[in-house]
């Protein structure tokens, strides 16, 4: 949904990718909700967060992403 509605308020892909952050912190383990259903779940998500790397600008890691 963040990455979905972008166009319409550009704050929500930087959001997008802090969300990916969150769900691979251990503390939450937000990531065991992903291993359900033969891990469709978390390949679908995966590409969603490939997705908003991609619209964010790319796919190097040390690029900067202004705030």
């Amino acid at each position: 949904m963040l990455y979905a509605s972008r166009e319409h308020n550009p704050e929500n892909l930087k959001r997008s990718l802090e969300l990916a952050n969150i769900v691979a912190d251990s503390r939450y383990r937000l990531y065991n909700d992903f291993l359900h259903f033969n891990g469709r779940r978390l390949g679908k998500y995966l590409d969603a967060v490939f997705r908003a790397t991609i619209a964010a600008g790319g796919l190097d890691p040390f690029k900067i992403i202004p705030s």
